[in-house]
């Protein structure tokens, strides 16, 4: 793992939320075109719907832990660890997944407080201890 610069900028809710939307947008087609396919195999559609939970997990996982999804890449955003390491790896990139459900539990107050906090912090970010900055 290196470790990005001293100073970062840390990048704001707007800029965050089109990333996130991007993903999802991705994990859907991505769980979409899986249920067609089990269910051209003759899995019932709620059995086959079951695939977008690991589908997101490994998504989430794969990318938190490599620095960036793919909305982040699309939006020149990336992910460090509070300590300024990048990558941040795949155990915290899954813990700062399992943290985005947390932040989400509650009328999605772990995410607001991305509006608030002086570091730019979800929840999931305090819990997996990262940042988004700017590339």
């Amino acid at each position: 793992m290196e470790k990005t610069g001293d100073i970062m900028e840390k990048a704001g809710a707007g800029i965050r939320l089109v990333s996130y939307i991007i993903d999802m947008i991705i994990v859907a087609v991505i769980d979409a075109i899986l249920i067609f396919i089990f269910m051209a195999f003759g899995v019932e559609y709620l059995a086959a719907s079951i695939i977008g939970l690991p589908v997101s997990i490994a998504y989430f996982t794969y990318f938190f832990g490599n620095g960036q999804t793919l909305g982040m890449k699309a939006m020149k955003i990336k992910l460090c660890g509070t300590d300024g390491t990048y990558p941040i790896g795949y155990g915290k990139g899954f813990l700062r997944w399992i943290g985005m459900l947390i932040s989400g539990l509650v009328i999605y107050i772990g995410f607001l407080w991305i509006l608030i906090d002086k570091d730019k912090q979800g929840w999931h970010d305090k819990i997996a201890g990262t940042y988004v900055v700017v590339e």
